[in-house]
């Protein structure tokens, strides 16, 4: 598996960290390793601790789990985590979604959950953002099979998602 890279100038136009990459002056061009480690994840931590400051710790939750699994990996297991968090942010949309059409729940729950969902939806729109500008390709079930590999690193991102957030929350 290659390393996908970008273009700084492409980097820049997505919108996100304009100010940040207009002082990046190392390369032309950045491997998406370097865009997640030294952009995506300082962002996610200031949000995250923004939200945390101001009370809205469910809106966070979600934010903690992709800077823990955005940070923690090499090249290659990055592309990995990266379809890995985005499978859990669709589940997790998907999951209040059809909590809120089925349950009447409190103010205080659907306030939670609204918060959660658009945490979940940020969160979506920024890895969505990186796989277009990096154009990654997530490998798909029978090739993995056929390679005689797992999903190790998607996996463990789902199951630490399902401890953190148990069914019924």
């Amino acid at each position: 598996m290659e390393i996908q890279h970008a273009l700084v100038k492409d980097l820049r136009s997505t919108g996100y960290f304009f100010d940040e990459l207009k002082n990046y002056s190392e390369s032309p061009e950045m491997d998406v390793t370097t865009y997640c480690i030294k952009f995506a994840v300082p962002y996610l931590v200031k949000i995250s601790e923004s939200y945390d400051r101001s009370g809205k710790p469910a809106r966070s939750k979600i934010l903690r789990l992709a800077i823990e699994h955005l940070s923690n990996f090499g090249d290659y297991e990055i592309v990995d985590s990266i379809f890995g968090l985005k499978k859990v942010a669709v589940a997790e949309i998907e999951k209040i979604c059809k909590a809120a059409l089925q349950e009447q729940l409190d103010k205080s729950r659907t306030l939670a959950n609204r918060q959660r969902l658009e945490s979940a939806e940020f969160l979506i729109k920024l890895l969505v953002s990186i796989i277009r500008i990096f154009r990654l390709t997530e490998p798909n079930a029978k090739q993995r099979q056929a390679d005689g590999v797992e999903d190790p690193v998607g996996d463990a991102i789902v199951q630490s998602w399902a401890i953190l957030e148990p069914a019924g929350a």
